[in-house]
């Protein structure tokens, strides 16, 4: 009996023999090079140089830091607007960096606007709780400190 699933030979070739060219690769796949010889040493590259620039001569863009530290910045004067000085002073510094990120961003090699917008935006957000948190305590410690002063 015979296996179904044997690939038969073509008419007019000798079984016995094969493919006139060698073995025939199943389809849609590329014939195997090297089939039969020692596998390739651990760690060397099998497929060329990894990591190779996409386009030779390209530079990649730099990421502005300014930009990344105004919008960190930004984000922390944000989740702390109730804390009195330390708001004010993070918010405005937020602000600044991220308007230096934003002109540094702008700058042909350079990338990071988005960022520096993010931070100038998450300032200018905490800024103004800030602002009325700041004004509120203040007018509470007058209140306070009109019968006690600061001796009490």
């Amino acid at each position: 009996m015979t296996d179904p699933y044997q690939q038969q030979p073509y008419p007019g070739q000798d079984p016995a023999q094969g493919h006139p060219s060698g073995p025939v690769p199943a389809p849609g796949y590329p014939a195997t090079p090297g089939y039969g010889q020692a596998p390739v040493p651990y760690g060397a590259p099998m497929y060329g140089t990894p990591y190779a620039a996409p386009y030779p001569g390209v530079t990649p863009l730099k990421t502005s830091g300014l930009a990344i530290a105004g919008m960190v910045v930004g984000i922390v004067a944000l989740i702390f607007f109730w804390v009195p000085f330390f708001d004010v002073v993070a918010a405005i510094t937020a602000i600044g960096l991220s308007w230096a990120g934003m002109v540094q961003g702008g700058k042909p090699g350079w990338t990071g606007q988005g960022m520096g917008i993010a931070g100038l935006v998450c300032g200018i957000l905490a800024a103004i709780p800030a602002v009325i948190f700041l004004v509120w305590f203040f007018v509470s410690l007058s209140a306070v400190g009109a019968t006690c002063a600061f001796y009490c």
